[in-house]
């Protein structure tokens, strides 16, 4: 009791320090891509003609403006669970995988599918992504998009500024008068401080940029994917029957067309309403055993065991599924409570 008592103290701690660092944070955020707008717009002679110069501040703006509000939206839009029942289900005709049923022990309300309870937050999150201390809230089911939006944004513009600076740079290198000549201390200070912490940033946005552009093809979430591995859209073996753990994919253009709200103008952060209510998701059928021998041949080909449903004796309102299924895996081979079936 005295080591939990200390831990949940710790914890506590942690989530405190958390909350007060969270304001600065923002505000760090905010300042490092403003101070780049100035530098580039202001200070920097990037001998360019009038059209040329033009056309580069409209983007500037642009891209810094759209940062700006997805990053607002990262912020202010909140994933909490809804207040709703726990559904009813005959869970004898459900595979365990498949179940809504769950509740938070935190909350103890029902905990939806794809949902987590932060212990930053107090709350449980729809489609938990994690936690982002960067925006000082989670990114979850409605502000996802958002947040990849600003990295997309950032990212683009760390890259236009670093391209800006290093011309700048080269100009001030080559110039006859001497490196030192055309600008102030001030300037060269808070260029040397801005680009010093930029470089690593832009880094990182980049590396969180791909990451999460890696997840929108499979229609994962960061919790997910670490749950599931290394590769979470393999079948695997381990002491359970094997799974397809990632059962979420609907397939790369689908997961694409739902992250992004099926919007043609997706690159504009002003679209966040999903239809769901992040409750319940479409969900893939289990991988067949023709997949698992395709995705890992040292696995052979095995019986599932019998919780599954047998398909002699499939009643009339999981028709429509089968045909889904038979479908999507046409002409492979399935072994089905020690029958053999051709999905033709």
């Amino acid at each position: 009791m005295i080591h939990s008592s200390d831990h949940n103290q710790r914890r506590k701690k942690r989530a405190q320090f958390k909350h007060q660092a969270g304001p600065f944070i923002i505000f760090f955020t905010v300042l490092m891509p403003t101070n780049c707008v100035i530098l580039e717009q202001f200070y920097f002679d990037l001998k360019m003609d009038p059209t040329t110069q033009l056309i580069n501040g409209f983007l500037v703006f642009f891209f810094y403006g759209m940062a700006m509000w997805s990053y607002y939206q990262s912020i202010t839009i909140k994933n909490y669970t809804i207040e709703k029942a726990i559904p009813l289900q005959d869970n004898r005709r459900i595979d365990p995988i498949y179940k809504n049923t769950n509740s938070c022990l935190e909350c103890n309300k029902w905990k939806p599918i794809r949902t987590h309870h932060c212990s930053l937050c107090g709350k449980c999150i729809l489609k938990m992504d994690h936690h982002c201390p960067w925006i000082h809230n989670c990114v979850g089911l409605r502000n996802h998009r958002s947040f990849y939006l600003f990295t997309l944004y950032m990212t683009i513009g760390a890259i236009q500024y670093s391209y800006a600076s290093l011309i700048y740079f080269r100009f001030l290198f080559q110039s006859n008068q001497g490196f030192f000549f055309h600008q102030s201390t001030f300037f060269y200070i808070y260029w040397g401080l801005t680009s010093l912490v930029l470089y690593p940033t832009c880094a990182m946005l980049c590396f969180l940029f791909f990451y999460h552009t890696s997840l929108i093809l499979n229609n994962q979430t960061t919790l997910e994917q670490m749950k599931s591995g290394s590769d979470g859209n393999c079948c695997i073996q381990n002491d359970k029957p094997p799974r397809n753990i990632n059962l979420f994919d609907r397939g790369t253009l689908s997961n694409i067309a739902w992250f992004f709200n099926y919007s043609y103008f997706w690159f504009l952060p002003f679209e966040n309403i999903y239809k769901e209510d992040g409750t319940k998701y479409s969900i893939s059928p289990l991988c067949t055993l023709q997949d698992i021998k395709i995705n890992n041949p040292q696995i052979p080909i095995v019986q599932i065991p019998e919780q599954q449903f047998d398909f002699d004796k499939i009643e009339q309102k999981y028709e429509e599924y089968l045909a889904i299924v038979k479908l999507k895996y046409k002409n492979k081979r399935l072994v089905l409570i020690g029958k053999e079936i051709q999905l033709d």
